[in-house]
């Protein structure tokens, strides 16, 4: 167990800063040049992604997987411009893999489970220049808090468990001490967006409250997404979606709670737009 935690502890003293600098200069403009990063990088999340779902189901690359593949890499292109024809792609993509796979259900779901949080991801990153990578960062930071603070209280108080026949070593007690976690994310979080000039003085408890509230229902969601990814992999038979990332499993196994709660903040975004984020 030691050994794992310092593999985990060293996978992410490496990809953490790299996830950063990617939504950092995601819109990167050299020589007027717009360089799209983020969507570069969501292009290449999505392929593996969908090598690891092609490999859970088939353990082998297969004709439909590669259309899986190919699809996820389109559709972190399309949204930015047109996002409802990017949603229909995902709808097209999911009959022609169902029809491919001869009637694999299950894995031809896979296409919207995998592009889906692209083009939440994607839309909100280009909501509007400014506060876009702020709402992609709260939306990282969160899930990541939600990671730790379920794993950490998880393993150090342990007791009853959360949901034994989906996913043995959750409990309660890490459940809980995900969302404390992400709540406490949160208000430094809003400390931050105070002191670079994102919110007035005056709106700061009124930000607080909101990212923190909106925080600990983002960490219940992820959590949600946690366990769905389980369920899948226990349906399979797996124990990891694969051993790409050194003590942490595969790409689905670090994203799973980033696919729910991305797609919930981009539903909220839709529906009330993002100015929720700055009142």
């Amino acid at each position: 167990m030691h050994s794992n935690l310092c593999l985990r502890i060293m996978s992410s003293i490496v990809f953490v800063p790299i996830v950063l600098l990617i939504v950092w200069f995601g819109k990167a403009v050299y020589e007027d040049y717009s360089i799209p990063l983020f969507q570069l990088s969501l292009a290449f999340l999505g392929a593996g992604l969908s090598w690891e779902w092609d490999t859970m189901f088939h353990h082998k690359i297969t004709i439909s997987g590669i259309f899986l593949t190919m699809l996820s890499s389109m559709v972190v292109f399309l949204t930015p411009d047109n996002p409802v024809f990017a949603l229909w792609m995902v709808l097209a993509g999911v009959t022609l893999i169902l029809w491919k796979s001869k009637g694999q259900f299950a894995f031809a779901a896979g296409a919207a489970y995998i592009c889906l949080p692209l083009i939440a991801l994607c839309f909100l990153y280009d909501t509007n220049g400014h506060i876009s990578r702020e709402l992609i960062l709260w939306l990282i930071f969160v899930v990541w808090a939600t990671d730790v603070g379920g794993y950490v209280v998880g393993m150090t108080l342990k007791g009853p468990k959360l949901a034994p026949k989906i996913s043995p070593k959750k409990t309660w007690s890490g459940f809980i001490g995900a969302v404390l976690f992400a709540m406490g994310v949160a208000y430094v979080f809003a400390l931050y967006l105070k002191a670079y000039g994102y919110v007035e003085s005056i709106a700061l408890n009124n930000l607080t409250r909101g990212l923190v509230l909106a925080s600990g229902f983002l960490a219940i969601v992820s959590q949600i997404g946690d366990l769905f990814e389980s369920m899948i992999k226990r349906r399979l038979n797996l124990k990891d979606s694969s051993n790409i990332i050194p003590g942490q499993g595969g790409l689905f196994d670090r994203v799973d709670g980033l696919i729910f709660a991305s797609i919930a903040v981009a539903l909220v975004v839709h529906i009330v737009g993002e100015g929720w984020f700055l009142r």
